[in-house]
């Protein structure tokens, strides 16, 4: 990431020197990028004025500063010049702190909105701010270019240190900023991309959400003319039907959205396959025969055209590692699949016969706890009825009647108890 020579010229503000062995390495992460995408779609769609300006939290290790967290700031003007609004900014920075704490977090730099051309003058005064009143020296300055870049892959930014150099050698100094002769300059970091677990699916929902995303319009606005005689505006139609023999938008349900996603995201992951597969076919045709090939060429011939050995090892590589993915005995591969197909199956079966034997246990336990209950209640009434007269009998006859059915039925409930006891030891 080199700035052109005619950048650096047209803006004095950035210096010539390439990066040196002391200036930090950079790894940025993918949520900040996202939250500086957000604030500016914001700050544009709800026409906001003002600069677009935050703050980015990380850590540093010595060399190492990671860029993890970012979050917007306000800003002030005064005399002409914008600042940040420290107060705001103090506070927003103090709960930032306090909800990552572990890692613990600090202010490491800010982003700005800009030209690729580099730092303006109207970014001084923030960014020695952030140096100055909140002790960090080496911050670095992320600005988020505006206009297309008009080199194609990269990131549409550039980050930047802060350096003092003096005039009259036009090199770095060490304490420059307490030399009245120094000026302060910005140089081009490099920088590297580091994707965490958690951001890895913070960025795959957000990619889908793109991809689900519609412009729905609204509905149309009622003229003012349109009245009933009583004076009564019609009401709008219910959703679905038809006006005009013309029927209204009908739109996708969230599973069927997210399957079409899928579904496209595959798609196009296999033409990229194809155009790949095709590219490399394409190149291979180009070269020029191998002796391996060719039985009549010799191995000392030379080729017409230089041959990238690299690349030829990795197709090679690639051809090696495609017998993995096919399975060398397709019958014996179709029967373990087979096999293990029916192992999933019987466990299901097995689960589904254990739940079954389960409830059945249950059933005969209640039914053994009401039968007792019933037992024991007309034990009770028999004790109560003594010798009386019951059912037409009187006497010592209906004593010896009830007797003998009480007798019966605790015999029928031992048996009864016997049968259930096996049932729930089984």
């Amino acid at each position: 990431m080199d700035t052109s020579a005619g950048a650096n010229e047209s803006n004095p503000l950035v210096s010539n020197t390439r990066a040196s062995d002391t200036s930090p390495l950079i790894q940025l992460h993918p949520l900040v990028l996202l939250t500086i995408s957000d604030h500016i779609t914001r700050h544009t769609l709800r026409g906001q004025e003002g600069p677009i300006v935050g703050a980015i939290l990380g850590q540093q290790n010595g060399r190492e500063i990671t860029m993890e967290v970012a979050f917007e700031c306000g800003t002030v003007v005064v005399d002409g010049h914008i600042h940040l609004d420290q107060a705001k900014f103090q506070d927003r920075l103090e709960q930032f702190k306090e909800v990552h704490k572990a890692p613990q977090l600090d202010l490491v730099g800010w982003f700005t909105v800009g030209s690729p051309s580099g730092p303006k003058p109207a970014h001084l005064p923030i960014h020695t701010a952030i140096q100055k009143d909140f002790g960090f020296e080496s911050a670095v300055l992320l600005i988020f270019h505006d206009e297309p870049t008009a080199k194609g892959g990269k990131l549409p930014l550039t980050l930047y240190e802060s350096i003092w150099t003096n005039d009259s050698a036009a090199m770095e100094v060490d304490n420059a900023h307490l030399n009245q002769n120094s000026m302060l300059q910005f140089r081009e970091l490099t920088y590297s991309v580091e994707t965490g677990e958690a951001e890895m699916i913070s960025v795959d929902f957000v990619a889908r959400g793109g991809g689900n995303a519609t412009a729905i319009q609204g509905p149309a606005p009622v003229p003012s003319g349109a009245a009933d005689k009583k004076g009564k505006s019609k009401e709008a139609p219910p959703k679905g039907t038809q006006v005009n023999g013309a029927g209204s938008n009908s739109y996708l349900s969230p599973e069927d959205e997210e399957q079409l996603t899928s579904m496209t995201a595959k798609r196009n992951a296999l033409k990229m396959l194809h155009q790949r597969i095709a590219l490399l076919h394409t190149y291979l045709k180009t070269l020029p025969p191998s002796y391996l090939t060719d039985p009549d060429l010799s191995p000392t011939a030379t080729a017409d055209q230089p041959l990238n050995h690299q690349v030829l090892r990795s197709i090679s590589a690639l051809l090696s590692r495609l017998p993995l993915l096919v399975p060398s005995d397709k019958t014996a591969f179709e029967r373990e699949l087979m096999e293990e197909k029916a192992d999933v199956e019987l466990i299901g079966l097995l689960s589904s016969i254990t739940n079954s034997v389960q409830e059945a246990k249950e059933l005969g336990r209640k039914h053994a706890i009401v039968e007792s209950s019933k037992m024991s209640e007309r034990r009770k009434m028999s004790a109560h009825g003594g010798g009386g007269d019951i059912g037409g009998f009187s006497g010592a006859g209906g004593a010896d009647i009830m007797n003998n059915a009480s007798t019966d039925l605790a015999s029928f409930q031992d048996d009864e108890k016997r049968m259930f006891g096996k049932e729930l030891n089984t």
